[in-house]
C-alpha cells in the first residue's frame, strides 16, 4: 500500500532531530510541504529542510518555542501564509525527558515539564485546529505520546503526567473537531533508540529495557514515522480518538526470558 500526501502541507514540532525529523522526512517523501518547527538546534533543522527540499518538496523552518502561546499563534500563521493558507497535517512531537524524582522535584521542573509537553501540544493544536475550521477541509492532528502515559515509572512523575494528558487531550479534541472532519489521534511510543542509552552506565538499563519487548529490539525513529504518515493519510480517514502503543509488543504483557 502506497502512501501520497500530495499536495498536503504538515507542521512538525521538535523536528530537527529524532523522531520529530523521521517523520518529517516521511510525510516529505509521501508528498507533503513541510514546516519544520525547532526550538534552538538551528544546524540540524537546516539540514533537515534541505534534505525535504530536494525531495521536491517545500520546506521551511521556523523557530518557535511551543511552551510561549504568542509565538505558537505567530509560527501557525507564518505556516500559513507559505503554504497558502493551508495546514494539512499537525504533528505535535516536541517534548522533554528529564528525569527527576518527585521529592526532589522543584516547581521549576514540573512546569517546564508541563509547559512544553502538554501545554505546547495544546497551544499548538488550538490554533491550527482554529485554521482547519477556518478553511473547512479537514485534517489531521497526530500527537507523540508515550507508554508512559500509561503507567507509572520510577523519576518520571512529571513526564507520565504530561503524556497521559496528551493523550487524553487528543481523545477530546476528536470529540471537539469530527464535525469539522478533523481526525485527531495519538501515539504512544515504547523504547526508541536515539542513542540515549549509549553510556557505560546506562548499558544495564538498556539491556532490562530490551527484555521486556516481544521483537527483541529497540524502536527505530523511522518505526513511529510510519505509524504517523499512515495517520496523516486518507487510508485512515475512519481513525479518529484512538491512541496506538507502537513498541515492539512491549505493552502486550510479561516477556519470558531468552532461557525460558
Amino acid at each position: 500500500m502506497e502512501i501520497r500526501l500530495d499536495g498536503k502541507a504538515a507542521l512538525v514540532t521538535g523536528a530537527s532531530r529524532g523522531i520529530g525529523r523521521a517523520i518529517a522526512l516521511g510525510l516529505a517523501r509521501s508528498g507533503a510541504d513541510i514546516a519544520v518547527n525547532y526550538h534552538r538546534s538551528v544546524e540540524r533543522t537546516e539540514e533537515v529542510s534541505k534534505e525535504i527540499r530536494r525531495m521536491g518538496r517545500q520546506s521551511i523552518m521556523i523557530q518557535t518555542d511551543v511552551a510561549n502561546s504568542s509565538q505558537v499563534d505567530r509560527m501557525v500563521e507564518k505556516v500559513c501564509k507559505t503554504f497558502g493558507g493551508r495546514i494539512d497535517i499537525l504533528v505535535n512531537n516536541a517534548g522533554i525527558y528529564p528525569l527527576k524524582e518527585v521529592v526532589n522535584m522543584t516547581d521549576d521542573e514540573l512546569n517546564q515539564m508541563l509547559d512544553i509537553n502538554l501545554k505546547g501540544a495544546f497551544y499548538v493544536s488550538r490554533a491550527v485546529a482554529k485554521k482547519m475550521i477556518e478553511r473547512g477541509l479537514g485534517g489531521r492532528i497526530i500527537g507523540i505520546s508515550s507508554g508512559a502515559g500509561h503507567s507509572g515509572r520510577h523519576g518520571q512523575a512529571h513526564y507520565c503526567a504530561s503524556k497521559a494528558g496528551l493523550m487524553l487531550m487528543c481523545k477530546t479534541l476528536a470529540i471537539e473537531l469530527a464535525p469539522y472532519g478533523i481526525n485527531v489521534n495519538s501515539i504512544s511510543i515504547g523504547f526508541v533508540d536515539v542513542g540515549q542509552f549509549d553510556t557505560p552506565e546506562l548499558k544495564r538499563v538498556k539491556e532490562s529495557i530490551l527484555r521486556r519487548i516481544l521483537l527483541r529490539r529497540p524502536g527505530s525513529p523511522e518505526d513511529i514515522a510510519n505509524m504517523a504518515i499512515f495517520l496523516a493519510s486518507e487510508q485512515a480517514s475512519w481513525i479518529t480518538g484512538a491512541d496506538f502503543r507502537v513498541d515492539g509488543g512491549e505493552s502486550a504483557g510479561r516477556v519470558p526470558e531468552p532461557n525460558q
